[in-house]
């Protein structure tokens, strides 16, 4: 993004660089604009107990509300569609891309898992290669085969 002649970089004021301090936050940028006014842009750490840092560490299995196995001839057109969806979500969630902490593949990749379930036949862990898995990684209960069209 350019930045127009009348936003001008600034220092920030001392009341700004105290309430990031009181909130943990940093500064990222400081600019006026001409009629004297200004804004900045501060990162700020995420509240305690938010959703994206689980007390434990742990997350349960994918909802998988549109199950369907790999065999699924409806599987392709829908992991396709997700991914386009994925691909706006990642970018409208990370400044057109700029912001650096994380990893779009693996974001695409689990939202695909997440919606349709994993890569085995029916779609569980259960038919995966470690059987002993389905206990922490199906869902319970187990949501049933979607049965609507692909996405055009």
């Amino acid at each position: 993004m350019s930045n127009p002649d009348n936003i001008v970089p600034s220092e920030p004021p001392p009341i700004l660089e105290q309430l990031a301090s009181e909130i943990g936050g940093t500064i990222k940028s400081c600019h006026r604009l001409p009629d004297g006014s200004g804004f900045a842009t501060i990162s700020m750490p995420l509240p305690p107990g938010h959703w994206s840092q689980p007390e434990d560490g742990k997350y349960g299995p994918p909802p998988m509300p549109f199950r369907m196995g790999a065999d699924d001839e409806r599987r392709g057109a829908f992991a396709e569609a997700i991914r386009a969806v994925g691909q706006y979500a990642y970018l409208a969630s990370t400044l057109g891309g700029r912001s650096p902490d994380m990893d779009p593949d693996a974001l695409l990749q689990n939202l695909v898992v997440g919606f349709l379930g994993y890569w085995t036949p029916d779609g569980t862990k259960v038919t995966g290669a470690y059987p002993e898995d389905a206990k922490w990684a199906d869902p319970n209960p187990m949501p049933p085969i979607y049965p609507g069209p692909a996405p055009a």
